[in-house]
């Protein structure tokens, strides 16, 4: 025996006493279930670490704690029962748990005559047989265990195995999709978008990745914005999902617009107490400039009529509140803090002390996310002169940069062509590369 057998067989073995449904112990300690005290596990009295748990028998143990059947049948596969085998003497398999998909452990369970396998987590937690969600369908989806390969009708994409399947409607789904939320914020796009299962007749594309949509399957549209939509699986990445459902929340207070118009050629801005003016071009040689502090170069600028105080008539045009394709959350747009005062861009890492977008979410952020006016001005349709074609934030892959030429996480592509440009890069001109200095005149390219 060696050591890793010995230790093996040194841990407390339980059997599973009812015949309940269990739970994860950790999923309750995660507010989707009601609280209970820690309870040691029934098999090593230890009160770490995850383990199942039966809220009638109040039975706990970790998996493997509990003595593993040799044969066992299975709810989702009642053609043949399971044999309890070691991984690595299959060789025939891809690898994975035939319902969850997760790579399977060192022990399984086998069926030899399908060639089906699954993992201890699938023995302890079976895949529920039917599936009743009243707000997605009218009627009860039921598991289809078995290989074939099918099409979602909630995102159009392809599955080879395990549909839950509405006999009523002739519906295929992915379990996955039958959960989706209903309505939800995404980082692309200023309104709320809800899930539907069918566009309705057109030429739709993703507001996302930006492929053709099949107007046949489900997705996301805008109730406001018509010829809007989004792929289900855009919408609900991690890169774009806020990760709230809004059903039955109340729409966001319209936010009022940065300034008012006094005449033709004066504002008054909610940063400033007093009203400010188009400038001249000499007026305002090495001020400072307040919102965005670059240098007025030649592009057109406020001035105020009382006090030495400036803006870009870009920056002057800034939204209040704005979504941002780097971050999930909706930002506000802070003036500047106390004098002396500064702050660190999240995403440039550059510090400034001009205007920034700032999160004010309790979210994973915590609110200690803001970006600079150039970070937090970056928007889709996006124009830079390296290339001729519209950029855009497709995918969350890593891609080459076409400008410095560095692998990058977060890139602008081309729908058109390969090209793709670095978010780094993307603040930058031809003319000031050079001097490593951003120009937020690029803004006003798609404003």
């Amino acid at each position: 025996m060696d050591m890793y057998e010995y230790e093996i067989s040194r841990i407390p073995r339980v059997k599973i006493p009812c015949s309940h449904p269990l739970v994860s112990w950790w999923l309750m300690h995660t507010g989707r279930g009601d609280p209970h005290e820690y309870l040691p596990c029934d098999g090593c009295g230890d009160t770490e670490g995850n383990a199942i748990y039966c809220k009638i028998c109040k039975f706990r143990a970790h998996i493997e704690c509990i003595i593993q059947p040799d044969i066992i049948n299975h709810p989702c596969h009642s053609k043949h029962p399971l044999k309890k085998v070691l991984a690595e003497t299959i060789d025939y398999t891809d690898g994975n748990c035939h319902f969850c998909r997760s790579p399977l452990d060192e022990v399984m369970y086998h069926c030899s005559i399908c060639n089906i396998s699954i993992d201890l987590s699938c023995w302890i937690y079976p895949p529920p047989l039917t599936i009743y969600q009243p707000k997605s369908h009218n009627h009860t989806f039921t598991l289809m265990a078995r290989k074939d390969s099918f099409t979602c009708n909630a995102c159009g994409l392809v599955g080879d195995r395990n549909p839950y399947v509405c006999l009523e409607c002739d519906f295929m789904l992915h379990k996955d999709c039958i959960d989706l939320p209903r309505v939800i914020n995404i980082n692309r796009h200023d309104h709320r978008v809800s899930r539907t299962y069918h566009l309705g007749q057109g030429d739709w594309e993703c507001g996302v990745c930006r492929k053709q949509i099949d107007w046949t399957f489900g997705g996301y549209s805008c109730k406001r914005c018509p010829s809007y939509a989004v792929h289900s699986k855009c919408a609900t990445r991690g890169d774009v999902w806020e990760g709230e459902e809004l059903e039955d929340e109340p729409e966001e207070e319209e936010i009022e617009d940065p300034y008012k118009v006094i005449n033709e050629k004066e504002i008054l801005h909610f940063s400033h107490e007093h009203n400010l003016r188009l400038g001249d071009d000499n007026a305002a040689d090495n001020e400072k400039w307040h919102a965005c502090v670059f240098p007025i170069n030649s592009d057109p600028f406020y001035q105020c009529v009382q006090c030495k105080f400036f803006l870009h008539k870009v920056c002057a045009t800034l939204p209040r509140k704005k979504r941002n394709i780097l971050h999930n959350h909706k930002l506000d747009l802070q003036i500047q803090g106390k004098p002396g005062e500064v702050f660190e861009c999240s995403y440039c890492l550059q510090f400034f002390d001009g205007f920034r977008y700032e999160c004010k979410s309790s979210g994973r952020c915590n609110g200690f996310f803001s970006l600079d006016t150039r970070c937090g001005s970056i928007s889709e349709p996006f124009h830079h002169e390296l290339h001729p074609h519209p950029l855009y934030r497709t995918s969350a892959e890593r891609k080459t940069c076409g400008a410095c030429g560095k692998d990058s996480e977060y890139v602008l592509s081309c729908i058109v062509c390969e090209f793709a440009l670095g978010m780094e890069c993307a603040t930058f001109t031809k003319k000031n590369k050079t001097q490593m200095r951003r120009s937020f005149f690029i803004v006003a390219s798609w404003s």
